[in-house]
């Protein structure tokens, strides 16, 4: 270990709740807030609205005037960004009842609020609380775990929760975060990878927890405030006009919940040295710079990209000691031995299917995670990410490869994805109203169909009981009901339209997967064969050009796809084959066209994945497959992270808006990637006649 390195916390075991460790089972999750000990709603949440009454509550509770409070304690712009296009809407809407913003320590919507205070609790344990809890806005009354875990907000508040803990125990000593943070040095939020920013914030916290006397008399006189304030008549105007003095847009007309607890303060605040405390800090400077390191500032991520977390550990992963007993019986013979780069002639079968064990112990560690935490979208119907996982690792299972494909420790990871997903399609089922709606259930049951042999018998019969239902509700004589008739894109370059138009390739892309449900379906006038073949001739006619090649690549794939049936048929048994090689030859030279445009280094990771799964296979001819395959495979390989994922650490350009799109990327680029590797492991595992024979189909 070098002078620059640091041993790996050892961290406890994966806590759902941003409590302690030894507490960690509740009825109601509205129950954990108030035992949470990091209080990051505080920091993570944006900055705390104000509507006209929490403005007159507080102002009573520091025995102030609404003007003086206004003053001292809002501000209606942030530094850092364009406040004016983010909280002006809001403020400025008819129907909007925030009428100002809370003050933060910082200028900057991530710095924690003004109110929140340190305390050490009687076992020892630092917490974060609100210094002024029965005055608190109602932004902040309304906000409980099952916000704050859909969010990043949950994770930076478990992972805090460790930290705390930690310090308590003294584990985690200041000498030890100095240190820390000067391997940091000058952090560069806007550069740096979202996981090395979420270890940082972690030790930024932890300077304060073990300095808390001091960080709470910190001066926050660091910014002239009513540089960032609206003139104060304007304020009071805004807050006393007769459009603004109504109830919660959330609770409607009649008062309930959090509006009924009783405020029972008085001017009982007014006296107390933790008002003098809070007035006196408004007016100092910052001394000690303990709030002059930035928060973190993105919407997504995980406690487990910090080094040392523990995931949860609901289903088993393949050990290490398993997994290297079946990799050192494999093969290091290198699968590009001509390549013409020495990088991809060193490839080995063993290196590639340990990247693929890795993969699937990172879908089952979050699938554990999922379990854990329950339900954790907050935009999207509860179940989704789990039938989406499933669908995936379904996928997974039609390879040709019987070592990845139906590894034994995926399979409880089914049943319990399987029990969420078919729980989901029972109450779509009753809920669909449309043939549109009845068809998109048929077609999500034809993808998760080779998960069936891993499920119990009681989920196989309701699976099945849907799948009856779905059938016999399905009109086959009119598929125009369910697929698009005709080829938009098509339809487009004989009108002599534009190419790039979104929308027409998202229609192309689906109808191509479409036909080979509503054959499966048994519509009527499904013609396959002669259908793959007219679009491949229109794909062939479409020039390649940068403004639609990704939409051209996913409809090539598509109809890969859809042409193997996800890979459930065999080359040698294609009624298409014609038409796939066609299609094979095409997606060879858009390979080669993107490469020699971009780099295939500079190709998306999942595109590059989505080639290898579904073009560079064993019907795939010539010397030009195993060039770009191994291409593919090297680019893959090297994109792999540690903890077996690919793309789940992003850069701040790559960063999601919204945690639910983060946590589908923690599985989706990791499937694709998975997928691209299968798909070069089912190539060269073939036995070297059957491989000779289907490359001079």
């Amino acid at each position: 270990m070098s002078d620059r390195e640091l041993p790996i916390l050892n961290f406890r075991s994966f806590r759902k709740y941003p409590t302690k460790l030894a507490h960690q089972e509740y009825a109601d999750e509205r129950q954990v807030c108030g035992n949470c000990l990091s209080g990051s709603c505080c920091t993570a949440e944006d900055p705390i609205y104000l509507s006209s009454f929490d403005v007159f509550r507080l102002a009573a509770f520091f025995d102030l005037s609404p003007a003086e409070f206004l003053l001292k304690f809002t501000q209606d712009r942030f530094e850092g960004e364009d406040s004016d296009l983010l909280r002006r809407t809001w403020i400025d809407h008819p129907e909007s009842s925030k009428v100002t913003y809370l003050r933060r320590r910082g200028n900057t919507p991530t710095s924690p609020c003004i109110f929140l205070k340190y305390i050490c609790e009687p076992d020892g344990t630092p917490r974060r609380i609100c210094s002024v809890h029965d005055a608190r806005p109602l932004s902040c009354r309304e906000f409980y775990f099952h916000h704050c875990k859909t969010r990043i907000t949950g994770e930076l508040a478990a992972l805090l929760a460790e930290g705390y803990e930690m310090v308590r125990d003294g584990e985690i000593t200041e000498e030890m975060v100095d240190e820390r943070l000067a391997q940091f040095g000058e952090h560069d939020y806007s550069s740096a990878r979202a996981a090395n920013s979420l270890e940082y914030h972690f030790w930024v916290e932890l300077k304060r927890v073990v300095n808390m006397e001091e960080a709470n008399t910190e001066g926050a006189k660091s910014y002239r405030a009513a540089d960032y304030q609206d003139p104060i008549d304007d304020k009071l105007n805004r807050i006393l006009s007769t459009k603004y003095l109504r109830f919660e847009e959330s609770y409607g007309s009649k008062p309930n919940n959090e509006q009924l607890i009783p405020y029972t303060t008085g001017l009982g605040f007014v006296a107390s040295p933790e008002r003098q405390r809070i007035m006196k800090m408004l007016c100092e400077r910052p001394s000690s710079g303990l709030y002059s390191l930035r928060e973190y500032p993105f919407r997504i991520g995980l406690r487990t990209m910090v080094p040392g977390v523990k995931p949860a550990e609901m289903f088993a992963t393949v050990p290490d000691e398993e997994a290297g007993l079946f990799l050192s019986a494999l093969s290091q013979d290198p699968l590009f031995p001509d390549h013409s780069l020495l990088e991809v002639r060193s490839i080995t079968m063993r290196e590639v299917y340990a990247s693929v064990l890795k993969g699937i112990n990172h879908l089952i560690s979050f699938s554990s995670y999922l379990a854990v935490m329950g339900n954790m979208l907050e935009r999207e119907l509860p179940g989704v990410l789990e039938m989406n996982l499933l669908e995936m690792i379904a996928d997974l299972g039609t390879r040709l490869d019987s070592r990845t494909a139906h590894e034994s420790y995926l399979q409880p990871v089914k049943q319990y994805l399987a029990s969420i997903t078919i729980g989901l399609l029972e109450d779509s089922l009753t809920s669909a109203r449309k043939p549109a709606d009845d068809f998109g259930i048929h077609s999500l049951l034809c993808r998760l169909w080779p998960a069936l042999p891993a499920l119990s018998p009681e989920l196989r019969t309701r699976f099945e009981t849907i799948a009856f239902a779905i059938r016999e509700r399905l009109q086959r004589d009119e598929i125009e009901l369910y697929v698009r008739p005709k080829n938009p894109v098509a339809s487009r370059r004989a009108q002599g339209k534009r190419l790039n138009a979104h929308r027409a390739w998202a229609e192309w892309e689906s109808q191509v997967i479409d036909m080979r449900y509503a054959e499966i379906g048994g519509f009527q006038h499904v013609n396959l064969p002669a259908f793959y073949r007219q679009s491949v001739d229109e794909l062939e006619k479409i020039p390649f050009m940068k403004s639609y090649c990704i939409e051209l690549y996913r409809v090539m794939v598509s109809l890969a796809r859809s042409m193997n049936f996800d890979h459930r048929i065999v080359c040698a048994r294609m009624p298409n084959q014609k038409a796939a090689m066609r299609l094979a030859s095409y997606g060879t030279r858009l390979f080669e066209w993107m490469n020699d445009k971009f780099g295939y280094q500079n190709v998306n990771i999942e595109v590059l994945a989505g080639f290898s799964a579904s073009l560079f296979n064993p019907f795939t001819v010539g010397e030009s497959r195993d060039q770009n395959l191994g291409l593919i495979v090297h680019q893959v390989l090297k994109g792999q992270l540690p903890d077996g994922s690919w793309s789940t650490i992003p850069l701040p350009e790559g960063v999601e808006e919204a945690q639910e799109n983060y946590l589908h990327q923690m599985y989706y680029a990791t499937c694709a990637c998975l997928d691209g590797l299968s798909g070069c492991l089912m190539t060269f595992s073939m036995p070297s006649k059957r491989r000779r024979d289907s490359n001079s189909t």
